[in-house]
């Protein structure tokens, strides 16, 4: 089965396209699964139970996201093995992921299920839905080491230039997400439970294909069970690419919890529109996501190949990508605004508290792009560490800071939201200017050695 693609030859901006394509379909599905749920508690449970199932998610994120990081390290150490045609440490590389995945994710279901009322009270949840809250973030976390073993197993076949194999398994186990929220929720009439179990059972199926994959007879690249181990040189190449995208993720997951303890303190109603507008938010933040993840992989691949002029041919074209398709599809979400919300809840209580957050933060979201590009090319370069402290500071620093000082001058909904804006648009410019900065410090060196060589 062949899983790889060379993303070190031909026309780039057709492969990265191409690329991309299959990602954005991915993520598309991936968020799928918490609208699926929204969608269904809003539609045919209550409106408590959307609040509930929505005050879970930036806690959740902040517990989970640290570890999905070292995806991004598999990704990156995978497409430098796989560009230097390395496949002893490529076939090193998995093994230590499945295992790192495992090792990580049983943990996580205890932190999950024995701490989720305390997290909950941490962000000041409402008491009329922390109870139902707590069981949803419960039950969630019974999926997390499925979770795990698929976004690593699938940052595998990324980094091999394979985007279509993700995609496949995310479709169908979102169908089978679908499916399992409606029987759940309307003829069982389990609410919160109906749609977590949904969720667990899709996560499930996503990581048994990923290992279907790898363990079959004509696996390009081998999983073997007998092979699983953490292989030291590997995995502390992983860490030094995950760890800090990891600690960025988390930082980004901290700040939407100081967000989200702002939300809270306008109650039920507001928390709710909040659930079904960041689904919105986070349809935005795939298409640039999925660039940023193109990125890694195409940046990976030719700086293991020692192609660097086409290393910055391909952020150029990265970020024209990323910027067109944001402008076009934000363009399109605050046109349509008030019926795509509408179609998560009857409630117009919801739906014109959503707009707020919609007008607000989704008509800017291409000030996020030059972050997530740029980023991403830094990471693809192994400078995982620079992207981390500029997001730290530049974009949740000044949410902590905005929510913490800003938003007591003047405390309305309008001026939470705000922060979006400025907190992309400050880290974006500086990393822009760091980019500039160590393209020309390592690109330099290289030229220095070429010349006395």
């Amino acid at each position: 089965m062949k899983l790889g693609t060379n993303l070190t030859e031909g026309p780039i901006l057709k492969k990265f396209v191409l690329f991309v394509i299959p990602l954005i379909f991915t993520g598309f599905l991936q968020q799928l699964y918490n609208a699926a749920d929204t969608v269904v508690v809003g539609r045919f449970a209550s409106e408590t139970a959307l609040a509930e199932v929505g005050a879970t998610s930036s806690m959740s994120a902040l517990i989970i996201t640290l570890f999905m990081g070292l995806a991004v390290g598999t990704n990156v150490v995978c497409a430098s093995f796989f560009g230097a045609e390395n496949k002893e440490g490529l076939e090193r590389a998995l093994h230590t992921s499945i295992l790192l995945a495992i090792i990580i994710g049983i943990p996580l279901v205890l932190v999950g299920w024995f701490g989720a009322e305390s997290f909950l009270e941490l962000i000041g949840t409402p008491d009329d839905i922390i109870d139902g809250a707590a069981l949803y973030m419960k039950l969630y976390f019974l999926g997390v080491p499925a979770n795990l073993v698929f976004n690593f197993g699938a940052a595998v076949i990324r980094a091999m230039g394979n985007t279509k194999k993700p995609f496949y398994i995310l479709a169908v186990s979102g169908i089978v997400n679908v499916i399992l929220n409606l029987i759940c929720v309307i003829v069982f009439k389990l609410g919160v439970v109906g749609v977590a179990i949904g969720t667990v059972a899709a996560q499930i199926i996503s990581a048994l294909w990923v290992i279907a994959i790898f363990t079959s007879k004509d696996a390009e690249l081998k999983l073997r069970f007998s092979k699983l181990r953490i292989y030291k040189k590997e995995f502390l190449k992983i860490l030094a690419i995950g760890v800090p995208s990891g600690v960025n993720g988390i930082l980004f997951s901290l700040s939407n919890v100081f967000v989200q303890s702002a939300i809270n303190s306008f109650g039920k109603i507001t928390v709710a529109a909040h659930s079904v507008a960041w689904n919105y938010m986070a349809f935005s933040n795939l298409l640039v996501s999925a660039s940023e993840q193109g990125t890694v992989s195409f940046v990976g691949q030719n700086m293991g190949a020692k192609k660097y002029d086409r290393v910055k041919s391909v952020i150029k074209k990265a970020l024209t990508v990323s910027c067109i398709t944001t402008i076009l599809f934000s363009a399109f979400i605050v046109w349509q605004s008030r019926g795509l919300l509408g179609i998560f809840t009857t409630d117009n209580r919801v739906v014109e508290a959503g707009l707020i957050q919609l007008y607000i933060a989704i008509s800017v979201y291409v000030l996020y792009v030059p972050d997530m590009i740029i980023g991403g090319a830094l990471r693809g370069m192994g400078k995982s560490v620079l992207p981390t402290a500029i997001n730290i500071l530049g974009i949740c620093g000044l949410r902590v800071a905005w929510i913490a000082w800003i938003w007591p001058l003047n405390p309305t909904l309008e001026m939470v939201y705000y922060s979006y804006g400025a907190s992309w648009l400050i880290s974006g410019i500086a990393m822009t200017m760091a980019y500039l900065f160590v393209r020309r410090k390592i690109f330099g060196e290289i030229r220095t050695r070429n010349k006395t060589e």
